[in-house]
């Protein structure tokens, strides 16, 4: 009747505590309510289920000590289900075994402890919010302090009970340890509401989880071991062997030794090498404690890192890569530091923004690399600049993309400056850039902006932000800037495209002129190059005649002084020749006729005139007489 009503009441608890809990966790998720709730219905199942299963064996015990009903009447006299008893009749079985199965202590545990996970499960979170200051949570410390002392006075008088008057309580005794411990856990997370500690809110439910998992295990174990005889007692499942570990001072070994000399009648008290093992234990582990501590002072500094070496807090001196020996922890330590790692940084990332996936080599192409104006680019930083409209002034807003590459510097002191004068060396350089920037475009207009050279722009702000950062003592080398993209508004975007265009079309004009007038020049030159070579060629023909003339006519002359009249006829006679060389002739003697003057007959004869137009058809018929 006791273990009855303390099942009972138990129930009633762990209801209202999941009720609780479900509300918490419906109202605000990220609260501590839900999980300490829930950690603590859990081993509250836990002890009724330990409670349960005592309740079956004094059931089992009052009926075999019952005058009235023996066990074999009253197992002769519980009837089967109908629908074991229908399918009995179609199948060959056993059903009254497989009703046993189903309705047996090991089928149960299994199943509660299976519910005792999804409950510590439930609660589970890696981010709780601060609880609020109240009194709600001091009311909640005191009911559990209640709980804590009514446990503990529970736990010591099972504790004190002997195994005569009630075997079960030395099972049950370690799952209200487990309860104390559950209850102990959960109060630092009440007194220190603004703890901000996952671990410290979700400690309990680690050990609850450990034991409802054994007390799975044994539930599942136990559906493989063979029945005991009939009318043997029922063995006591809900038993947790981590739990009984939770004893002072604690005796990890000790189970190992009882159940080695109850199984197997091994008593390792009597084996001399545990002996010499057992004395000596405490002196190697001293020993190897103190030569670990020793190893603390050997350190490794990989190729692509510097280690600071501190002596007693102060660093004495910067190690280069390999392995260095130096005083052990604490006297002495390495910090590492960077040794020419080259990182990039833009001026408009965010300090908390996630890292960007690499991309794949052969995929497409990421959206970061998207440079169109149009698009929304989370690099961009907005940046101030003057304008004129008329003759009013006033601001404009460009987004500029500028990227810098950076390292921390490869002597001792920049490495030094970098470890200590620094915490976060990217948030350094970002907020040096921007205020360089801020000064470097508040400086220029729009028309300056957009037709200034992007190299020149990029090394005047990596000029400016060394030096900035040399001033801070940052220990920082800027390798290069580069000025990614400058996007100007709207409007301004749309006029500068049209400058642009009328830019490109006023080249296009002069180049299309100057080419013309290339190619005007060019043909004036080929008609001055061909009419003065034809002058040339005439004037050489011309005087090569006049040469040979002269030639000629030197000749001739030296011929007369020479020959006299012979060579006058014979002159004669041959340009005579060549002239009526093609041409027909009729000669007629002068001696015919000679008391009269010789006729010419210019009549033409169909002979003649045949034989001239053959010869000579585009010259008339010449006659000459001597």
């Amino acid at each position: 009747m006791l273990a009855a009503r303390v099942v009972f009441g138990l129930g009633t608890a762990i209801f209202l505590m999941l009720v609780m809990a479900l509300l918490a966790h419906i109202f605000e998720s990220s609260s501590r309510w839900p999980a300490l709730l829930s950690n603590n219905a859990a081993v509250l199942i836990l002890l009724a289920v330990a409670w349960y299963n005592a309740q079956r064996i004094c059931q089992w015990r009052a009926i075999i000590f019952a005058p009235t009903l023996k066990p074999e009447d009253a197992a002769e006299t519980e009837p089967l289900p109908m629908i074991y008893q229908r399918l009995g009749a179609l199948i060959p079985i056993s059903f009254k075994r497989f009703g046993a199965l189903l309705t047996s202590d090991g089928i149960g545990l299994a199943a509660m402890a299976a519910f005792v996970l999804f409950v510590a499960l439930s609660g589970w979170n890696t981010h709780y919010v601060a609880l609020d200051e109240g009194t709600v949570r001091w009311v909640a410390v005191g009911i559990i302090a209640t709980a804590m002392f009514a446990t503990l006075v529970a736990e010591r008088h099972l504790a004190a009970t002997a195994s005569e008057a009630w075997p079960e309580a030395k099972f049950i005794a370690p799952i209200l340890r487990v309860t104390l411990a559950v209850q102990l856990l959960s109060l630092p997370a009440l007194i220190f509401p603004t703890t901000n500690l996952s671990l410290l809110v979700n400690l309990p439910a680690i050990l609850v989880v450990l034991v409802a998992i054994e007390f799975l295990l044994r539930g599942l174990f136990s559906l493989f071991t063979p029945p005991g005889e009939e009318g043997c007692e029922p063995k006591f499942l809900a038993q947790s062997q981590l739990a009984a570990q939770l004893v002072w001072p604690p005796r990890p070994l000790l189970f190992l030794q009882r159940e080695l000399h109850h199984h197997f009648g091994i008593d390792l008290r009597q084996l001399w090498a545990f002996t010499v093992l057992r004395r000596a234990f405490l002196p190697v582990l001293a020993v190897m404690l103190f030569c670990g501590w020793l190893l603390t002072g050997m350190q490794q500094v990989s190729p692509t890192q510097r280690g600071i070496y501190e002596r007693f807090g102060k660093p004495v001196a910067v190690l280069p890569s390999g392995l260095h020996y130096g005083l052990p922890w604490p006297f002495g330590q390495v910090i590492l530091a960077e040794n020419g790692q080259v990182h990039e940084l833009a001026a408009g990332e965010e300090a908390d923004t996630p890292a960007e996936p690499l991309a794949n080599a052969e995929g497409n192409a990421p959206q970061s690399a998207d440079r169109l104006w149009d698009a929304i680019h989370s690099f961009d930083k907005a940046q101030i600049i003057a304008s004129q409209s008329g003759n009013q002034q006033g601001l404009q807003i460009i987004n500029s993309d500028v990227r810098f590459m950076w390292r921390v510097g490869l002597t001792d002191n920049a490495a030094l400056a970098a470890t200590y004068n620094s915490v976060n060396l990217p948030e350094l350089i970002r907020s040096a850039a921007n205020q360089v920037l801020v000064h470097q475009f508040s400086s220029l207009t729009l028309e300056q902006v957009l037709g200034e050279q992007r190299i020149e722009l990029a090394s005047q702000i990596n000029q400016a932000v060394q030096q900035k950062l040399d001033g801070l003592h940052s220990g920082v080398e800027l390798l290069s800037t580069v000025v990614e993209a400058i996007h100007p508004p709207a409007g301004a975007a749309d006029a500068f495209h049209g400058v642009q265009a009328a830019q490109i079309a006023a080249q296009a004009l002069v180049s299309r002129e100057r080419g013309h007038a290339a190619e005007l020049a060019a043909s004036a030159q080929t008609t001055a190059t061909t009419r003065q070579n034809q002058a040339q060629m005439n004037a050489t023909d011309v005087t090569s005649k006049a040469q040979s003339t002269a030639v000629r006519f030197a000749a001739q002359k030296q011929a007369v002084a020479k020959s006299g009249q012979v060579f006058v006829d014979e002159l004669w006679f041959s340009q005579l020749h060549q002239t009526l060389g093609k041409s027909p002739l009729l000669i007629i003697d002068h001696r015919i006729g000679a008391t009269s003057q010789p006729t010419i007959d210019l009549r033409e004869f169909p002979s003649l005139s045949q034989a001239a137009r053959k010869d000579a058809p585009s010259k008339p018929t010449q006659e000459s007489s001597r």
